[in-house]
Parts: C-alpha cells; structure tokens; sequence
C-alpha cells in the first residue's frame, strides 16, 4: 500500500512540474512581450514608472516560480523540502508584493504588518543559516517532517 502512495505522489509531482514548466513558459513570454510592448509605445524608450514597477512584479513573479520549481524537484529526487529555499520563495514574494503595492493608497496598519513580515521572514533565514538546518526529511512512515541534523563546519 505504501509503495502504491509513492506512485501515486511521484505522480503528482510530476504533474506538477510539467504544470509549473508550462507556467512559467507563459509567464516568460508575456513578460518579454511585455517589455517589448512597453518599450516600443513608450517616448524615447523610457517606460512609465508604474508600468515599470509592473514589470519588476511579473520579472519576481518568474523568480519564485523558478523557485518553487527547484523545491519541487528536489523533492521528488529526495523526498526532502529545502527549508532555506522555501523562506527565500517567502521573501521573494513579500518583495514583490512591495514593489507593486501602492504605499501611499494604504493604511498605517497594512505598511506595519508587512514590516512585521519582513522582519519575521528575515529572523527565520538568519536562525535557518545559523542553525544549518537547511533540509526538512519526511519520514516514509508516518509522512511527519524529520529535521535533519545540524551540518558540521570545519574551522579554518
């Protein structure tokens, strides 16, 4: 039964990535058409600030799915979640929600909670490096998570 789960899962994954590849072909090729686009409509090829901040938004938005694919690969070859990788898709992220966000269009709360997320996200990767804790196993037989033990580092 077990072995017919991982099938099963090994399956999804692969889904997966033809899934994510197809997505982020689209989203390539819209962002070059984009580019394109914005470049030739514009007045001595300067681009409009927001179209710019638009365009910064779509570029992240390929850099995380790049990241996610990496993550989902690795998973498949070694049933391990990159813990690192997943926090650094978070920030990426965040940071895109940044870009495009329009600061003066928002409340106080919303700028101080983001700044919260910033500052928790940035704590987690430091802790993460710190900690060598770089690689999240999963147990095949209770599918719980298993940190993996701290990497040595060897003093020059």
């Amino acid at each position: 039964m077990k072995k017919f789960a991982r099938y099963i899962e090994k399956g999804i994954i692969y889904v997966l990535i033809v899934m994510m590849s197809i997505i982020l072909i689209l989203a390539t090729v819209e962002l070059g058409y984009y580019l394109i686009r914005n470049i030739v409509q514009s007045d001595y090829l300067l681009m409009d600030l927001d179209d710019l901040m638009d365009l910064f938004g779509v570029f992240l938005l390929v850099l995380i799915g790049i990241e996610l694919l990496d993550t989902i690969k690795v998973y498949l070859k070694q049933n391990q979640v990159h813990v690192e990788v997943v926090v650094l898709v978070a920030i990426i992220a965040l940071a895109r929600k940044i870009v495009i966000l329009k600061v003066e269009e928002l409340d106080g709360e919303t700028i101080i909670g983001i700044g919260v997320l910033i500052i928790a996200l940035s704590i987690a990767y430091y802790l993460i490096k710190k900690a060598g804790l770089m690689v999240c196993n999963f147990d095949d037989d209770e599918g719980t998570p298993k940190p993996e033990p701290p990497e040595k580092i060897n003093p020059l």
